[in-house]
Parts: C-alpha cells; sequence; structure tokens
C-alpha cells in the first residue's frame, strides 16, 4: 500500500466495485484507479443470490477490483428493513467467496439523487436500470468521497 502526504494513513489501492441491489436489477458503478471517481456501469437482473455472487466476482476480476461497496438500504430512521436485510446477505456471501473487502455502505436517498442528477443533465429516464447504476455511482462516490476525508 501506498502512504498519503502526511505518512499517517494507508492509501487503499484497486479499483472498487459499487453495488445497488435492487428487487428486481442490480446497478453496478466502478471507480477509477485512483479511487477518486465512480462511473456507473450497467445493470444485471437479480436472479437469487447465487448467479449475482458469481456475476459480481466476475465483473470485479474484470475490472482489477480490489473491493466491493453494497448500498445499505436502512430506513429513514436508520432501523434495517427486509431490503436491508438482503444487502447484508450479499456482504456475507460476496467476502466468503470473493474474498475481498466488503462495506455496507448508507444508501438513503440515492434513488433519489440519482433520479434528480439523470433529469438535471436533460436525459430522460427510459429504463430503470439506467436508475440503478446511476444510484450505485451515487453510492460508490459517497463512499470515496469518505474515505478521502478519514
Amino acid at each position: 500500500m501506498n502512504s498519503n502526504d502526511n505518512g499517517n494513513h494507508p492509501v487503499p489501492e484497486g479499483k472498487v466495485v459499487g453495488v445497488d441491489l435492487g428487487a428486481a436489477r442490480v446497478g453496478l458503478a466502478v471507480s477509477d484507479e485512483t479511487r477518486a471517481f465512480a462511473f456507473a456501469r450497467t445493470f444485471i437482473e437479480f436472479g437469487g443470490y447465487k448467479k449475482l455472487v458469481t456475476d459480481l466476482i466476475a465483473i470485479a476480476r474484470k475490472e482489477a477490483a480490489s473491493e466491493f461497496v453494497i448500498g445499505l438500504p436502512l430506513n429513514m430512521d436508520g432501523s434495517h428493513g427486509p431490503q436491508a436485510a438482503k444487502a447484508e446477505k450479499l456482504a456475507q456471501l460476496l467476502k466468503i467467496e470473493s474474498g475481498l473487502k466488503v462495506y455496507l455502505f448508507d444508501e438513503r436517498l440515492s434513488t433519489v439523487e440519482a433520479s434528480r442528477l439523470i433529469h438535471e443533465s436533460g436525459r430522460r429516464i427510459r429504463d430503470k436500470g439506467v436508475v440503478d447504476s446511476a444510484a450505485a455511482r451515487v453510492i460508490l462516490q459517497a463512499y470515496l468521497d469518505g474515505q478521502k476525508n478519514k
């Protein structure tokens, strides 16, 4: 690992795959090598945990990623509901199967933010998968920005 300017904290290396787990689709994003920017990627259909884990590991290998960040959809009061349990299950399975680092990141309002950003760019939302991938980018960028401030 490299050190940052003050030498106090190691700077992680490698790309990060961001995941927005939805009921039907899974939005994806990948960081650049320097972990400064997140880029939306395609989405994949949710066809069960086994297939999803296999697909995510293949994507991480293709991208030479060293970790995953999975959006944790907490309720507005911070409590865990059924969707948060799904994200936690995915994180556990990915950790076991991939051997990579896996982090959960509070994703409250990420889909709202993604929709706003798409709308502000003048694009029309024709495919919900676009929103899912944009939400994954919002989650991943927030995680990356938070890591810079540590």
